[in-house]
């Protein structure tokens, strides 16, 4: 699918709708790093490397926005009905102690 993005890419370079497309394929696909080799290669290309530059930097943003959105969220309060749960087994396990210790006498 990405031979058949790029193809195009380079068919129809000045339209963004196409670099686009294989940019979003990128993140969905998880090849970006193989995508912005192939920028980069055009980097230096009279004609292409203004715009191979520019999507470049777009790769390095998408990736960024990728990597935050897989951040893991920061802890939260603990649930009350969690709490409650463990509020109860310690007190049955301090009664079933109490009544073990002195129950018997």
């Amino acid at each position: 699918m990405l031979e058949a993005l790029w193809a195009r890419v380079l068919e129809a370079w000045d339209d963004d709708r196409t670099h686009a497309a294989a940019i979003e394929h990128g993140v969905r696909s998880q090849s970006l790093p193989e995508l912005a080799g192939r920028y980069r290669a055009l980097v230096g290309d009279s004609q292409r490397g203004k715009v191979a530059e520019k999507k470049l930097d777009a790769i390095v943003v998408a990736a960024t926005t990728l990597l935050l959105s897989q951040k893991t969220p920061p802890p939260g309060k603990v649930p009350l009905p969690i709490t409650m749960s463990a509020f109860g087994i310690c007190a049955v396990l301090l009664v079933w102690l109490m009544w073990a210790l002195w129950g018997k006498r």
